[in-house]
């Protein structure tokens, strides 16, 4: 099956007083047509910088240094602005976590989203319409102002918006974090619906690594602008390899009886300026080895499962 998109070997950084500091190291990642693949990690990890590259969104002072990103095989780092703006919503669209900080307050909802519409012929009122048919709103929202509609319904505008042009990839940067659990379920079964409807892939954005799982395929678990581990969403919740990704099961509350204490992983994500040697999660993991604070581990195939660990033995490292 042909993918949507590849990320080969990308790294970004940042230029901060007169020195380049790299956030994303090394990332490799491959969605298929209509495969669904999600980023969990903690604030900080490089999920969202990661989506950002793809729609490339990053600030002046933050830019790819290598790699590649292939959207439906075209290199979007190869791409210029005009490229860029055409690229994003006919190729590639986002929803973000606030929908009411990007819809217009002085503006309907049906005009915000004919205004999306790239495509010149036809209706695009009639255009509108039926995507708000397709995210089950009734015609009624074309014709309202966001604060007249929920935070669920103003993500179902969003949803919209970013559809309207029938794009091959949706990023969906933690489309539920400010929802109420209801409401973010039906924004999930909706996403899933889309695929099936669109052949739509996603990339999904979340902190939640029980709800990456109810909705992914496969999950990439990141750390300090690392991709430590990629796996089928069922095996990574079983049996994950990367301690990292590890604890972050154990902090499941589902996990947990009633009255038990809920495990926390000590620390805090490193400042991408002042990264440990070696592996950057080694000063908060149990398993560590003198190896892991000299060299930092590249890449290792586990039984079809990538995972960046010198648990596994192969003593790979990056650079």
């Amino acid at each position: 099956m042909e993918n949507t998109l590849e990320i080969k070997g990308l790294e970004v950084s940042v230029k901060t007083e007169g020195n380049s500091v790299r956030i994303l190291g090394g990332i490799n990642l491959e969605i298929e047509r209509n495969e669904s693949v999600a980023l969990v990690g903690e604030s900080g990890s490089g999920k969202t910088m990661t989506a950002m590259s793809v729609m490339q969104l990053l600030p002046k002072n933050i830019s790819a240094d290598r790699g590649e990103i292939l959207l439906q095989g075209r290199n979007i780092l190869a791409m210029n602005e005009k490229e860029l703006r055409e690229m994003r919503g006919t190729a590639a669209g986002m929803i973000f976590q606030e929908p009411s900080s990007y819809l217009n307050p002085l503006f309907t909802v049906g005009s915000q989203i004919a205004e999306a519409v790239k495509e010149e012929k036809g209706n695009r009122k009639e255009k509108v319409m039926r995507i708000l048919k397709d995210v089950e709103l009734k015609s009624s929202a074309y014709y309202q102002y966001p604060h007249q509609l929920s935070g669920g319904m103003q993500q179902r505008v969003m949803i919209a918006m970013a559809l309207i042009n029938n794009p091959a990839l949706l990023i969906a940067d933690e489309p539920t974090t400010a929802l109420d659990a209801t409401t973010a379920y039906g924004i999930i079964e909706l996403l899933k619906k889309m695929m099936a409807k669109y052949g739509l892939s996603v990339l999904f954005i979340t902190h939640d690594i029980s709800l990456a799982a109810s909705f992914a395929k496969r999950i990439g678990v990141m750390y300090a602008g690392r991709l430590v581990e990629i796996s089928d969403a069922g095996k990574i919740i079983d049996k994950p390899l990367h301690p990292y990704a590890e604890r972050l099961i154990d902090c499941l509350p589902e996990r947990y009886n009633k009255g038990e204490r809920i495990k926390t992983i000590e620390g805090s994500v490193p400042d991408f300026k002042k990264l440990p040697r070696g592996c950057p999660f080694q000063p908060r993991c149990s398993y560590k080895k003198e190896v892991c604070t000299q060299k930092e581990p590249g890449e290792m195939n586990v039984e079809g499962r990538i995972v960046r660990c010198f648990r596994y033995g192969n003593l790979s490292e990056n650079g």
